[in-house]
């Protein structure tokens, strides 16, 4: 234990204040303690996972990463992986979460709470319009011959459960998959379980310049039984049989890339330092090698904590269909993250182990939301609301750039701007 490094509460947020610093705030505790309370900023690795994922998570052995949460025991496993994998870098937090909750640091709780803070943050900086449950249920019961209701979750989820009249497409696909004339006149509804996939496809619709009369479903399947509606159940998505243009696609991409400034890279040079992304597509069977690790474009910005955990680390994103490439490195600069559109394949020797189990964790956050609990389906709507208001609270109300600000060429993560407005607090 003797060659360990500790650091002081202090210590540790005048590192995570300063934006130049790449920084990763991991928490080691078991998923189910996790989600109960924890550290702003910090990224659930637990121990019984670690040597797993942890370069997934952190490609960049060179990362300052801050550890919490770890036992006597928890720090010889954890800093003898680190040594193995070349890690340099790395402080346990002193006293750990007693320390941290002395010192009344910024704490909360939920499941990839800063992604779906990030929704909220749509809505408060946007504008977007909402429609009701109600007013949907009347909509279905007259005609809905000129809407497109669409469920933007990805495939899986939608043949689980999902709203009448709703056809599927996963939120990074909506610009390829309505970027056709026959949508012209169409209004767009659209929704998913809960609020932050919908927030962002409606938001996607937007800045992918789709004029369209659209429409979020408030609250999304939750509030739609919340209401006393059912939801349809087994229903087989039609994704796959969409005809779509690439060569349209490509021109729109490019449009939106110089609409928001964002970043692009022909072919890398290398990626072992970096993040690298394929973007994987529910239309197009991909016929990319798989060299870099595969991920659906929406489920990586609504749960980016379980891929990305360092501040400043390269993100380079590959898509066979270049709207989805955009729309993730849109979303994730806005996020503060530094996303890169690589525009070609990446080349064969362009590679990286990556971990191939995906550890798949029970929801233990209002466990029973989406299983026709009202109770909570209730509590996690008003949870979800209370996430803007928190950071108000510690004194950072803009912890992301405006949603329309179109200056994505620098970005900043919230983790250094929450954390330079923090004052320690002594008992």
């Amino acid at each position: 234990m003797s060659d360990l490094s500790f650091i002081n509460c202090p210590d540790a947020i005048a590192i995570l204040k300063n934006k130049k610093n790449n920084v990763a705030f991991i928490d080691v505790r078991k998923r189910k303690t996790y989600v109960q309370q924890f550290a702003f900023g910090a990224i659930n690795c637990p121990v019984n996972r670690f040597r797993f994922i942890i370069q997934d998570l952190i490609p960049d052995p060179s990362t300052y990463l801050l550890i919490i949460g770890a036992s006597k025991n928890e720090r010889i496993k954890t800093s003898s992986v680190l040594k193995k994998k070349s890690f340099t870098n790395f402080h346990y937090i002193r006293d750990g979460y007693k320390a941290w909750s002395k010192a009344k640091l910024p704490m909360w709780a939920g499941e990839h709470t800063f992604c779906k803070a990030f929704g909220e943050w749509i809505e408060v900086s946007g504008n977007i319009n909402n429609i009701y449950p109600k007013q949907l249920k009347e909509l279905h019961q007259k005609d809905m011959g000129s809407v497109a209701q669409i469920d933007a979750r990805p495939k899986a989820e939608y043949e689980k459960f999902t709203l009448p009249f709703s056809r599927q497409c996963s939120g990074g696909e909506l610009p390829v998959y309505l970027n056709d004339k026959k949508y012209k006149s169409q209004t767009f509804v659209v929704h998913c379980a809960g609020r932050t996939r919908s927030i962002i496809a409606y938001q996607t619709l937007t800045d992918f310049n789709f004029s369209n009369k659209k429409y979020v479903l408030n609250g999304g399947t939750q509030n739609w039984e919340l209401n006393g509606f059912q939801r349809d159940y087994k229903q087989k998505s039609k994704i796959h049989q969409k005809k779509i243009d690439l060569t349209r696609d490509k021109k729109l991409a490019s449009k939106i890339q110089k609409k928001f400034q964002l970043p692009s890279i022909n072919q890398a040079e290398s990626i072992q330092n970096c993040y690298s992304f394929i973007v994987e597509s529910e239309i197009k069977k991909n016929t990319t090698p798989p060299v870099w690790k595969k991920v659906n474009a929406t489920t990586l910005i609504q749960s980016g904590d379980k891929f990305i955990a360092a501040t400043n680390t390269p993100i380079y994103i590959f898509s066979e269909i270049a709207t989805s490439a955009i729309f993730t490195v849109l979303w994730l600069r806005r996020l503060g993250y530094p996303a890169i559109w690589h525009k070609n394949p990446p080349r064969k020797n362009l590679t990286r182990t990556f971990n191939k189990k995906d550890f798949n964790d029970p929801t233990y956050f209002f466990p029973k939301r989406h299983k026709g609990n009202k109770q909570d389906a209730k509590g996690y709507l008003n949870w979800e609301h209370q996430l803007i208001p928190t950071f108000t609270k510690w004194g950072c109300p803009n912890p992301w750039l405006s949603i329309r600000s179109k200056q994505l060429k620098k970005v900043t993560h919230p983790l250094s701007k929450v954390y330079a407005k923090t004052i320690l607090k002594k008992n």
